[in-house]
């Protein structure tokens, strides 16, 4: 059974060294605790900033960011989850540097806390628009890069003595769409920093979500040879996530917790003490509501050494036009 993920959804309802985007707060750096310290930060993903402000998607963001801001005590961080504008995939190179740059622009002029971004599927340039030059170095993941300044879109940085290592799960294919995938570059990455430090309390994130329970709950997996054989389709769900759990059973690294987006849902699952989470979108159904009863919200993360991962998920009160 094949299955797209907006009709799942339906069914279902960078910057190495911690540089980030022109957004670092201008304080001085204190001394971070030896080994996880209280650290507070929101988890938002899924933006969706369209074209022309349609469905008032930048309104939304507005809003978003305003309530983000309110949040008391304040966030150390915002951990964005990737999709930060929608049509990109479908735009030529003008279209889609005049939409990532007006998000760039929203963001700044909304927030000044300091922001870490991951990639998303929606962010890639071109892949759906058969005119553009494939060879132009804004093709694919490339306008994303320039217009954050990154060398790469994997990374890994720290704050009050936990480290953060944020990975690009998204591969597009030759036909346009894309599948979930840790590629061979980034596992390695990976296994470097956990064996280098494996004592560091450690959150990864990634876009799609390397686990998720919503697929077998509303039609999005077939079961295959008499039950012996699951399927997902891997726009829905990372293909190879076995690599990178066997990577943290092998590192014995300690590892608390992965964040994603993408499905627009709010999830948690818990396996042997580490947290899989997938947060609802700051755009809810693509900013025409709620998504099926998850409305449009991000994440409060609270970590510490006594308490570990605590998440609240808050909504903003957006009224969708439609």
């Amino acid at each position: 059974m094949k299955i797209s993920r907006r009709g799942f959804i339906s069914r279902a309802a960078i910057l190495t060294g911690g540089l980030t985007v022109g957004f670092q707060s201008a304080s001085a750096k204190t001394p971070e605790p030896a080994n996880g310290g209280h650290c507070r930060f929101v988890f938002a993903t899924d933006s969706h900033l369209m074209v022309n402000n349609r469905l008032r998607s930048e309104d939304g963001i507005v809003a978003a960011l305003s309530a983000i801001e309110e949040v008391t005590p304040k966030p150390d961080f915002i951990l964005f989850g990737g999709d930060l504008t929608h049509e990109s995939p479908a735009l030529d190179f003008p279209a889609a540097e005049q939409l990532i740059g007006r998000f760039l622009k929203i963001w700044r002029d909304q927030t000044g806390l300091e922001t870490y971004f991951t990639f998303g599927n929606h962010d890639l340039v071109g892949t759906k628009n058969p005119t553009v030059d494939r060879s132009d170095p804004r093709f694919g993941k490339g306008l994303y890069k320039i217009r954050l300044s990154l060398d790469r879109d994997f990374y890994a940085f720290r704050k009050n003595g936990w480290r953060f290592i944020v990975l690009d799960d998204v591969v597009p294919e030759p036909d346009g769409s894309y599948i979930g995938e840790f590629a061979l570059e980034q596992l390695a990455f990976l296994r470097d920093e956990l064996t280098t430090d494996t004592q560091t309390p450690t959150i990864l994130c990634g876009h799609i979500p390397p686990v998720s329970v919503l697929p077998n709950l509303t039609g999005g997996t077939e079961t295959k040879d008499n039950g012996a054989k699951i399927e997902t389709p891997s726009s829905l769900v990372v293909h190879n996530t076995a690599q990178l759990y066997s990577i943290i059973i092998e590192t014995k690294a300690n590892v608390k917790a992965l964040f994603a987006g993408h499905l627009h849902h709010l999830e948690q699952i818990q396996v042997d003490g580490i947290s899989y989470i997938t947060s609802g979108a700051v755009c809810g159904n693509w900013w025409k509501g709620a998504q099926n009863g998850c409305p449009e919200g991000f994440l409060v993360v609270d970590l510490s050494s006594e308490a570990g991962v605590v998440t609240n998920y808050q909504s903003f009160g957006w009224k969708a036009a439609v």
